[in-house]
């Protein structure tokens, strides 16, 4: 991706004296804006924003700020210093994953904006900045390897856009893809038997929902051809979504499930060609589960476990399951 090639002529810029108000900085590609380097060591995006009247605050949290109109010198390729005003957005980490990460959202959001956005514009982008960062402060929701089997679903889809839209963002969403009454529910496993384990909700759905359930076989892997981490598969999936907003979308639900186990983003890796080998969906009504019906009166939170060993895929040719009226569940396949 370009902010792969943008991170590392960052890494390559000489730090600034402290003594200098002056910042060393590359141009982005196809734009005016500029990525420089503090005196720390920190990112800083110098963002040219037009002279709209408009006043906003300045932004100081915990791992950004943002300071909007500020007149600053910046040194490129070694040339004489150039003096203007920028809105300026730094990540106050010198954490190498992070400082990647806001590489790529940063340069996804500009280039969701016009060459020379207002600074209202572009304060309204900075939340999804805000948001995202926010999250990675979290704990978790979901362990990675979960996380990577619901993006292994996403990339098979014939249209991912699809899916990404129907993926949760709330952490106490009860299916993983909802669109309507339309839901998809995934579950993974390292072991060989289709063993999975539900809530009690998950598998009794409302009377008029449909749901299907994703299971798939995820084994961690060493980084190889036939291997790819959360971030292999984001990238692969972005490949094919031409969007930004669905690719900030994508980002910030990541984000949201991931938190600050962000480190093994891409350090982890599953075996992608067993787990696309193993993706199968099976109609939630095939599925053995205990009904709410039987449950006794004033028992709650109620889990179990679900062998789908012996289930039809309904993609096989004996399945009568009928999707033709779903939009959610004909992206599948």
């Amino acid at each position: 991706m370009q902010s792969n090639l943008v991170y590392t002529q960052f890494k390559n810029l000489a730090r600034g004296d402290e003594n200098s108000n002056a910042f060393n900085v590359i141009s982005l590609p196809n734009s005016k804006h500029k990525l420089g380097v503090s005196v720390e060591g920190f990112p800083k995006f110098f963002v040219c924003t037009n002279d709209s009247a408009a006043t906003y605050h300045n932004i100081v949290l915990e791992l950004l700020s943002v300071e909007y109109n500020q007149p600053c010198t910046i040194i490129e390729d070694a040339a004489e210093p150039q003096s203007d005003t920028f809105s300026i957005i730094t990540l106050r980490a010198n954490e190498e994953a992070l400082q990647a990460y806001f590489i790529d959202i940063i340069i996804m959001i500009l280039s969701n904006l016009s060459d020379e956005p207002s600074r209202e514009e572009l304060s309204i982008e900075i939340e999804t900045l805000i948001t995202i960062f926010s999250a990675l402060r979290r704990k978790p929701i979901k362990e990675i390897q979960g996380v990577w089997a619901e993006l292994l679903v996403i990339d098979h889809s014939l249209h991912p856009e699809i899916l990404i839209s129907a993926w949760h963002s709330q952490p106490n969403a009860k299916f993983d893809f909802t669109m309507g009454r339309d839901k998809i529910e995934v579950k993974s496993t390292s072991s060989e038997g289709r063993k999975h384990h539900f809530t009690l909700d998950q598998l009794n759905p409302s009377i008029n929902s449909r749901l299907l359930i994703a299971s798939v076989i995820v084994r961690e892997s060493a980084k190889c051809a036939g291997a790819l981490s959360v971030k292999g598969l984001y990238e692969k999936i972005c490949s094919r979504v031409s969007t930004v907003n669905l690719q900030l979308k994508l980002y910030s639900t990541l984000a949201t499930v991931i938190g600050n186990d962000y480190k093994n983003w891409d350090s982890v890796f599953f075996d992608y060609v067993e787990a696309s080998d193993t993706l199968f969906f099976y109609n939630v009504d095939d599925v053995p589960r205990i009904k709410k019906s039987d449950v006794p009166e004033f028992v709650n939170e109620v889990k179990f476990s679900s062998d789908l060993t012996h289930l039809i895929d309904i993609k096989d040719s004996h399945s009568n399951f009928d999707r033709s009226d779903s939009v959610l569940f004909k992206s599948l396949f």
